[in-house]
């Protein structure tokens, strides 16, 4: 044993002249290294666990007492498309890396987020039974916040792709809902980062992103095992396979983002619910964001799930779902509006 650590002793130290031993520069280094490891660690750790605290954070219970025979109004939540005082011009706003380096990267100021999450609320209602024109009106909006494009550019590791990407019917009336076997909603949402959809090259502004000059990539981890779909008498059950797939949002200006599309690749199984969920969380915390759930959704914007048909399990006539695709199609061929 001995012999082992003089062995050790030798290969990290030597003997100068005066007979004192010094530490080789291969060791000092590495110690240096480590010492810095040490404090990026450290600081990972404590901005995670900070983040986590604002994310995992429990409304408090507030009680009210009214007086006897009166009956308290419900005062539903104001939704706005942004903050007053938030910059609405995204030449204003700041792209910074999150704790760990990505492509994607966080908008700050933080207030920007209010009208994404909008339209994220947007995707939810159409997911859980309000139809394209319920859920637009129930969330304040002018116009249905979605475009038809065939492919967005976006911004990958070798630089600007253009990706192709599909669209939901547009159709005001078309109404689903996403659940699982027990007939509750089973969708979640989480951020995944933004980039400027514009580079800089030399001492010119160079655009490759179209009209939308920042673009969010969100998390849709869909764990339904069943989509019912309805429009106008025509009621129709498929199964699903629970997916994760990846939705991107555009910013159109005045704090409004539209939903441009979901990739068509990647699109990943869910195979580990809790695994797919803690990776979730993850995610949203380290683009300084919140999951958006039903919980997040019902809270934030006073919604509801809508209530599926009675007899929505037995419907899974094929003549049904060729009348629904019949409807659908002239939005989906573009005659529709």
């Amino acid at each position: 044993m001995q012999n082992i650590w003089r062995t050790i002793l030798d290969g990290l130290t030597y003997q100068d002249l005066a007979g004192k031993r010094q530490p080789r520069a291969f060791a000092v280094l590495s110690l240096i290294v480590l010492f810095l490891m040490t404090l990026v660690g450290g600081y990972i750790f404590l901005s995670r666990f900070r983040l986590m605290r604002v994310v995992e954070a429990e409304p408090v219970p507030v009680s009210v007492i009214s007086e006897p025979g009166i009956e308290p109004t419900a005062i539903p939540p104001t939704i706005t498309a942004h903050e007053p005082g938030c910059p609405t011009d995204s030449n204003q706003w700041s792209l910074a890396e999150p704790v760990v380096p990505q492509n994607y990267k966080i908008i700050q100021p933080a207030c920007v987020y209010a009208g994404l999450e909008k339209t994220v609320a947007w995707a939810l209602a159409i997911r859980n039974g309000y139809s394209r024109a319920e859920a637009t009106r129930a969330l304040g909006f002018d116009e249905m916040p979605m475009q038809r494009l065939d492919q967005v550019t976006i911004l990958a590791d070798t630089g600007p792709l253009d990706v192709p990407v599909s669209f939901i019917p547009p159709d005001p009336d078309f109404t689903e809902w996403r659940v699982n076997g027990r007939g509750e909603a089973s969708v979640t949402y989480a951020l995944r980062g933004c980039f400027r959809t514009s580079s800089i090259v030399g001492n010119r502004l160079e655009v490759w992103g179209g009209e939308y000059p920042v673009i969010c990539v969100v998390i849709e981890d869909a764990e339904n095992t069943n989509v019912v779909y309805l429009l106008g008498e025509h009621l129709y059950t498929s199964p699903a396979i629970p997916t994760r797939s990846f939705l991107l949002f555009g910013y159109s200006g005045d704090g409004l983002w539209s939903w441009l599309g979901t990739q068509s690749d990647p699109q990943v199984g869910i195979d580990d619910p809790a695994k797919f969920a803690n990776d979730r969380l993850t995610t949203a915390t380290l683009y300084d964001s919140r999951l958006w759930d039903m919980k997040w959704w019902k809270g934030q914007y006073g919604l509801e799930v809508q209530s599926l048909p009675a007899n929505w399990r037995d419907k899974t006539d094929e003549t049904e779902l060729q009348a629904i695709l019949s409807g659908l199609n002239v939005y989906v061929e573009g005659g529709g509006s």
